[in-house]
């Protein structure tokens, strides 16, 4: 088994508890009479993986937020530009990183949701526009650890 392989089946393993510890708090919530709205049967990691990124007000459990962050699965990013907190799944933007040097002319091929999470990036540091190219900086390291 490669390491790769490895830090897969780690991931996994913690996206596993935090949607196991979010069932228990939600299963708490009904037992003191709060219902939860119908609509929202996905868990924070299956939200993540389906956008990419979500505001932080739009976070429901600070809990599984925490535990989330803890085990290195999502980080809190703040877009001075757009003035607000997001919550970027790590293995997202690894995805989208790993896609760079691209060009300009690419990048505004993306889907929406990727070419607005390289924006981000991009006015964060992560990733810089030079000569017409999108390259990652070192900086960009932070989301492979």
């Amino acid at each position: 088994m490669s390491c790769e392989e490895f830090r897969r089946i780690l991931e996994r393993l913690d996206e596993l508890e935090i949607l196991l510890n979010t069932v228990l708090e939600e299963l708490r919530e009904i037992k003191r009479g709060k219902p939860k709205p119908e609509g929202e049967t996905k868990s924070f990691i299956e939200v993540l993986r389906e956008r990419k990124f979500i505001p932080l007000s739009e976070v429901k459990s600070r809990q599984a937020l925490r535990q989330a962050m803890e085990r290195g699965l999502v980080l809190v990013l703040h877009d001075e530009g757009a003035n607000r907190e997001v919550v970027v799944l790590k293995e997202a933007a690894r995805k989208l990183l790993d896609r760079l040097p691209m060009s300009v002319k690419d990048a505004e091929k993306l889907n929406e949701r990727d070419y607005e999470l390289l924006q981000i990036l991009n006015r964060l540091g992560y990733v810089l526009l030079k000569s017409g190219q999108y390259i990652k900086t070192e900086l960009a390291e932070e989301f492979y650890i």
